[in-house]
């Protein structure tokens, strides 16, 4: 049996110590539930993520709806899943990699997200209008044709997806350096080729964010992270 009080400690102490391993506690599940919980969520989310982009007026149409709430939800969610990058590296010692890592996060929650919004809430705006009739419907597909195909989102898409890779393989090199197992720092190459290379509709989404979950449970589970393991003696 385990216990925090130590040979010639008193209740006192004994106490602090304690409450530390209880805040430590709380912090470590929060941040596993941001690390895990963000691309579990959007590896399911994705399943049901359409790619209606041939066909809007037959498909984008009638799922107006649903197509707002998803980008909505998926608003957030890119967000939170900037922070998880930056969790995956969490304890580990400042470094530029270290650094890299979670300044490209954070220009992939803001780029990524501004691209997504676009490309998904403001279309969404716009099939809903056409499915209630308050847009004619071949305006708003015209419309929609040109936000797809715009320039300036693509332009944000594109930063974000380079940031995305860039978080990915900086902080990649920072848990090499820190001898975390190699396995899943390689596996790291595949949500970075899919969010890159691919669109995050299903299956592709659903690839990158699931097989980014798979890396943070092996790291997380495995490995385990020096910095929160807090071993109390035995006492005998």
């Amino acid at each position: 049996m385990y216990s925090e009080l130590m040979v010639g400690d008193d209740p006192q102490s004994s106490g602090r110590r304690e409450e530390k391993v209880q805040e430590r506690f709380g912090s470590t599940l929060g941040r596993r539930i941001v690390l895990l919980g963000t691309p579990l969520a959007l590896s399911v989310l994705m399943v049901f993520h359409p790619a209606p982009y041939d066909d809007i007026n037959g498909e984008l149409v009638p799922i107006a709806g649903w197509w707002t709430v998803l980008h909505t939800l998926q608003f957030v969610l890119f967000a939170l899943m900037g922070a998880a990058l930056w969790m995956l590296t969490y304890g580990l010692s400042s470094s530029i990699a270290l650094t890299l890592s979670r300044l490209a996060a954070a220009i992939f929650v803001v780029f990524y997200d501004a691209g997504d919004a676009i490309a998904g809430i403001s279309t969404g705006i716009l099939a809903h209008a056409a499915q209630e009739g308050e847009l004619a419907q071949r305006a708003a597909v015209a419309a929609i044709e040109t936000i797809f195909h715009d320039p300036l989102k693509n332009g944000l898409f594109e930063i974000g997806e380079y940031a995305w890779v860039v978080a990915l393989a900086t902080a990649g090199f920072a848990l090499y350096r820190a001898d975390a197992p190699r396995i899943p720092l390689v596996l790291l190459v595949v949500p970075a080729i899919f969010l890159k290379f691919f669109d995050h509709a299903f299956p592709y989404g659903s690839l990158a964010f699931g097989s980014f979950f798979v890396v943070a449970c092996w790291l997380e589970l495995e490995w385990g992270r020096p910095t929160l393991a807090v071993r109390p003696r035995r006492v005998s």
